[in-house]
C-alpha cells in the first residue's frame, strides 16, 4: 500500500505491516514518519531496535542474517536499513543521464535488489523492516524491490512541496498545533521559510509557545519568528533588482547601523542573487521574464521585483556579483571589516544600476 504521512495515524489503528519503505525529497517529513512508526512499533511492543547503515561498502549478507536470528531480549523487533543519499539498491551507475544518482548499487557483496526482494516474499513473524532511503527516480519506485516491500507492506513516499503548496501545507500545520493564522500570516510565513520545511516547523513551534489561543497574524509572524537580517536582506535585494540604488544604500546602512555582520548578510543575499541569475539565464534563452521567475522557482508574491532585475541586468552580471560578494567575505574573514563594509556598499550600488552598464559584465 501507499501512505501518505497524514494517513499515518490511521494506519497504525489498524495494524503494524512488516515492511516500510520510508523516503522522498522532504527530511522533514521522512523523520516524522519514522518517528510515528516507532513510536507506533513500541506501542505494539516492539522492543528491541536495531540500525544498520548502508554504505559503499555495505555487505547485504548482514541484512539476511540480521533479519533471520532470533532476539535475545525481545519477541519483537524493529531492523532500520538506512540508505543515504545516492546509495539505493538496483543497478550499478552506467555513466549514461538516464541513470539516476540515487539508484546505484552500492559495491559491497551482495545484491541488495535481490534480497530486499526475497524478504518482501517471506515475512518473518514479529519483525518490523523500515527501509529508509533518499530520492528515488520514477523507475526505482515503478518496480523490483521497491514494489515488492510496497506490495507486502506500505511505502511512503514524501515529495517536495512546491512553492504553490505550501501555504496550504503551513495552514494545516498550523491547524494541528492549535493555532488560527490568517492569509498575509501564513504567506508570510511562506516567504520567509522559503519551502525550508524544517525551518516552518520551528517557526509554528515559537508561533504555538508565544500566542496561545490567539488568531496569528502578519504582526505576530513578523515578532516571533522574523530573522531582521533575512527580512531587511528582501527588502535590500527588492530595491537592487528594481534599480533603487538610493533606497538600497539606506538600507543597507540600516543593516549596519542594527549591529549585523557581513558575513550573515552576505548569506542572505547570496540566495537571492543566485535566483537572480538562474531566472536571468532563463530569460535569456526564452525571452519570457515571468516564465524565467517560475523556472527559477522564486515565490510569486516576489517575482514582480526579479521581472524588474532579469529585464535590467544580463546574467553574466549578476554572475559577476556573485564572485564579488565571495571576496567581500574573503576580505571580512581576513579582518578587513571597514573594506568588506566600503566594497560592500559599492557592490549594492553596482548591482543597483548606479554607475555601471548593466548590458557588460561586471569584472571579478
Amino acid at each position: 500500500m501507499r501512505l501518505n504521512p497524514s494517513q499515518l495515524a490511521g494506519h497504525f489503528n489498524r495494524s503494524l505491516v512488516p515492511f516500510y519503505v520510508v523516503g522522498g525529497e522532504e527530511p522533514l517529513l521522512i523523520e516524522e514518519s519514522l518517528d510515528a512508526i516507532r513510536a507506533a512499533a513500541r506501542k505494539a511492543g516492539y522492543g528491541e531496535r536495531e540500525v544498520l547503515e548502508v554504505d559503499a561498502g555495505f555487505d547485504w549478507q548482514r541484512l539476511l542474517e540480521s533479519y533471520a536470528s532470533l532476539s535475545l531480549f525481545s519477541a519483537r523487533r524493529l531492523i532500520e536499513l538506512r540508505m543515504p543519499r545516492g546509495i539505493a539498491p538496483g543497478r550499478r551507475k552506467s555513466g549514461s543521464d538516464d541513470d539516476a544518482e540515487t539508484d546505484v548499487e552500492p559495491s559491497g557483496s551482495g545484491n541488495g535488489a535481490k534480497i530486499l526482494t526475497e524478504l518482501a516474499a517471506r515475512p518473518a513473524p514479529d519483525t518490523v523492516l523500515i527501509v529508509v532511503c533518499g530520492k528515488l527516480d520514477w523507475r526505482a519506485r515503478g518496480g523490483g524491490w521497491f514494489m515488492a516491500l510496497e506490495q507486502a507492506g506500505a511505502s511512503i513516499y514524501v515529495e517536495a512541496v512546491k512553492p504553490e503548496r505550501l501555504p496550504s501545507w503551513l495552514e494545516g500545520r498550523l491547524k494541528r498545533a492549535g493555532l488560527d493564522a490568517d492569509a498575509e500570516a501564513v504567506q508570510l510565513l511562506a516567504d520567509r521559510t522559503e519551502g525550508h520545511l524544517l525551518a516552518a516547523a520551528q517557526d509554528i513551534e515559537k508561533l504555538k509557545l508565544l500566542f496561545p489561543g490567539i488568531r496569528i497574524g502578519a504582526a505576530e509572524v513578523q515578532e516571533a519568528v522574523a530573522d531582521s537580517t533575512r527580512f531587511e536582506a528582501f527588502d535590500l535585494t527588492d530595491k537592487m533588482l528594481s534599480g533603487d540604488a538610493v533606497g538600497a544604500s539606506h538600507a543597507l546602512q540600516r543593516l549596519r547601523e542594527e549591529g549585523e555582520e557581513v558575513p550573515k548578510l552576505l548569506g542572505a543575499l547570496g540566495y537571492d542573487l543566485r535566483c537572480w541569475a538562474a531566472a536571468s539565464l532563463a530569460y535569456e534563452r526564452g525571452g519570457d521574464a515571468a516564465q524565467a521567475c517560475a523556472e527559477a522557482k522564486i515565490w510569486k508574491s516576489r517575482q514582480p521585483r526579479f521581472i524588474k532585475g532579469v529585464m535590467r541586468a544580463k546574467a553574466a552580471s549578476v554572475l559577476g556579483w556573485l564572485r564579488r560578494c565571495a571576496e567581500i567575505d574573503a576580505a571580512y574573514k581576513g579582518g578587513s571589516y571597514e573594506k568588506a563594509w566600503e566594497d560592500l556598499l559599492t557592490f549594492v550600488l553596482d548591482a543597483s544600476g548606479a554607475g555601471i552598464t548593466t548590458s557588460q559584465p561586471v569584472a571579478s
